[in-house]
C-alpha cells in the first residue's frame, strides 16, 4: 500500500481568490476568532474531489502601509503553507470542500514565529470543531 506524500506548498489552486466564494464565505461563513486572528470558514459537500482553499487578509485600518499588510499576508501565508497538511487530511477523510479565510486582525505588527503560532493554534481548534471525535 502506497502513502501519500505531502509537500508543502501552497499552489495557486489552493488558494481562495474567486470575490464571489469570498463574499459567500463571509455572508454564510462561520467564525472561529483566536487572538488576533479570526477563521471564517464553511464547509460544503464535495462534488467530486475534497478540497482546501485558503485566503488570508489584513485590515486596512490598522495597517495604513501596504508594505506592512503584505508581509503580514506572506507570513501568515507561510505558516499555512506549513502547518495546513493536518488540516487537509481531515478534509480530505470527511470527503468535503472547505473555504478558509484568515484575518489578521490585531493592531500591531506581529513576528512571523506569532503568527506561526496563532495559525497552528486556529487549525487545531478548526480540526476539532470539524472533526468531533478526533
Amino acid at each position: 500500500m502506497q502513502q501519500k506524500k505531502h509537500l508543502y506548498t501552497l499552489k495557486a489552486g489552493e488558494r481562495l481568490k474567486q470575490q464571489k466564494k469570498i463574499d459567500a464565505l463571509f455572508l454564510s461563513g462561520q467564525k472561529i476568532s483566536l487572538g488576533e486572528i479570526r477563521l471564517v470558514y464553511h464547509g460544503s459537500p464535495s462534488s467530486d474531489k475534497a478540497s482546501l482553499l485558503i485566503g488570508v487578509g489584513v485590515s486596512k485600518r490598522y495597517f495604513k502601509k501596504a508594505v506592512h499588510r503584505n508581509q503580514i499576508k506572506r507570513w501568515l501565508r507561510e505558516a499555512v503553507r506549513l502547518h495546513k497538511i493536518p488540516l487537509q487530511q481531515v478534509v480530505e477523510n470527511a470527503g468535503k470542500n472547505l473555504d478558509l479565510f484568515i484575518l489578521f486582525t490585531g493592531k500591531e505588527l506581529p513576528d512571523f514565529a506569532r503568527c506561526q503560532q496563532l495559525v497552528q493554534a486556529a487549525f487545531l481548534r478548526l480540526i476539532k470543531k470539524w472533526n468531533p471525535g478526533q
